[in-house]
């Protein structure tokens, strides 16, 4: 996005922009980001300016901005050049809104249920662009068309990044019959809706399962959006959601010989207050002990998330059978499974969330 107008202030480098926003840069944070070859090294992108050494009253005697590239060449006081780039201004602005989210719920669930080929996935990049963005907009999306292997899961989960190593290992099973860890996912049991890896400070960011095998009744998967829940909650009541923002809620895993512990507020928001994760699982929470009037603000806010959380009406329920699989942003959505008899085999794993954004990032750029 090119600007306007460039000016040299005294407090900073003015710029302003067609759709009449105006911002001023200070002088340091101007010269701290410099895109210059002096300033930034061209080959690794990392800042070569030494931020330290900046003059806290620095200022610039002009400033040219070149319409054709959307560089923008700061003279400053003294003999000394850089530049910065309009993009870059306007990216720290805001101005690069983020692609909007579709929230779903009670009279509003996705119709249909988000989904893609496998076969569009693994032919090109442009097929894993259209996986990804189905899954930032409505947080999950199922697959059709899967070879009910774990070499196809494998395949299908390298389309977005390298599997994410946890106590479960890289990729893993899935099955009642299983024994390897004392979890509630390896029995037959309704499990309610939950996110996982709440007692990792590195939380699984995205879910997969495959399924490899089915031959009984039930055991339905339950996605529910998480964020559409918090939302509802800000709009009905703030007291509770900040509530939910603020307490820090402990989680763990416990088997021989490890004890994972973490912990973070079951909304966590970004620097601009926006709503970043949502981290709830009642089964994992570790014993936590606050003031009486704290404990009473938390287990009302943490109440009524999860009476959302079991209204059926916020439930889109998948039977997953062999072909098809499933993937979900555990940084948004609670997932869980009714309860089943039979033989129910899986094949999963998770990926880093960082991971996730980066190649739905690199994509968007590439094709958009």
């Amino acid at each position: 996005m090119i600007p306007e107008t460039v000016k040299a202030g005294a407090d900073g480098l003015k710029v302003s922009w067609p759709n009449a926003v105006t911002r001023t840069f200070p002088w340091v944070w101007v010269r701290d980001h410099g895109e210059d070859a002096e300033s930034l090294d061209t080959a690794t992108l990392q800042r070569k300016v030494d931020t330290f050494a900046i003059d806290r009253k620095i200022h610039a005697s002009s400033a040219v901005l070149d319409k054709t590239s959307g560089r923008i060449r700061i003279d400053w006081s003294g003999d000394e050049t850089s530049e910065i780039s309009a993009g870059r201004l306007a990216q720290v602005a805001g101005l690069f809104q983020g692609r909007e989210k579709t929230l779903w719920g009670q009279g509003n669930m996705p119709d249909p249920v988000p989904t893609i080929a496998c076969e569009k996935i693994m032919a090109d990049d442009e097929g894993v662009l259209e996986w990804l963005d189905l899954i930032d907009r409505f947080g999950f999306s199922v697959i059709t068309g899967m070879e009910a292997t774990e070499e196809a899961t494998k395949a299908l989960a390298e389309r977005i990044a390298p599997a994410q190593q946890t106590i479960f290992g890289t990729f893993w099973p899935l099955s009642a019959e299983l024994s390897e860890h004392e979890d509630s996912a390896y029995t037959t049991d309704f499990l309610s809706p939950h996110t996982d890896a709440t007692y990792y400070h590195n939380a699984a960011g995205l879910q997969m399962f495959n399924c490899i095998e089915f031959d009984g009744s039930g055991g339905e998967s339950v996605v529910v959006d998480g964020f559409a829940i918090a939302e509802k909650i800000r709009q009905e009541s703030c007291e509770l959601y900040e509530t939910l923002t603020k307490i820090m809620v402990p989680g763990q895993y416990l088997e021989p010989g490890v004890h994972l512990r973490a912990e973070r507020p079951a909304l966590r928001l970004d620097r601009n207050g926006n709503l970043a994760q949502v981290s709830f699982n009642n089964y994992d929470r570790a014993p936590f002990l606050l003031e009486d009037e704290d404990m009473t603000a938390f287990y009302a806010a943490y109440g009524e998330f999860n009476r959302h959380a079991m209204n059926q009406e916020n439930w889109c329920k998948i039977p997953l059978r062999p072909g098809m699989a499933l993937i979900f942003d555990n940084w948004r959505c609670l997932h869980g499974r009714m309860g089943y008899a039979g033989k129910r085999r899986f094949f999963g794993c998770y990926h880093n969330h960082a991971e996730y954004e980066s190649r739905l990032r690199t994509l968007r750029a590439e094709f958009n």
